[in-house]
């Protein structure tokens, strides 16, 4: 049987974020915090709204290492947001062909 809770399946989100930052720290040494640097450069750059997906298109350009999981990024937006660095400004389709548009957030610079 199906439950239809929003505060578990926000738990759940937070749960699998953290899991892959976590992996990606131990995989790639101090990853959630040189992505957190480059959010935050990519979002001075773009500060009328962008989001993950393209920060993680960036970041390829200069080589820097994928977490194992991609959903690590979720945790730099997500610290990023609740320290008010930058708020989400509505929704919008993702352009990866593996998101198949899913609606994702999109994030403006504080």
């Amino acid at each position: 049987m199906s439950v239809i809770n929003a505060d578990l399946a926000r738990q759940g989100a937070e749960t699998g974020m953290l899991l892959a930052a976590s992996h990606a720290d131990r995989t790639i040494e101090n990853w959630s915090d040189q992505a957190t640097v480059l959010f935050k450069l990519y979002a001075k750059m773009h500060p009328d709204g962008f989001m993950t997906e393209d920060v993680r298109v960036w970041v390829d350009k200069f080589g820097f290492p994928h977490a194992p999981d991609q959903r690590a990024w979720g945790v730099v937006a997500t610290r990023l947001s609740r320290q008010g660095y930058i708020n989400s400004a509505g929704y919008g389709r993702q352009r990866s062909a593996n998101c198949h548009r899913a609606p994702k957030t999109i994030w403006k610079l504080a």
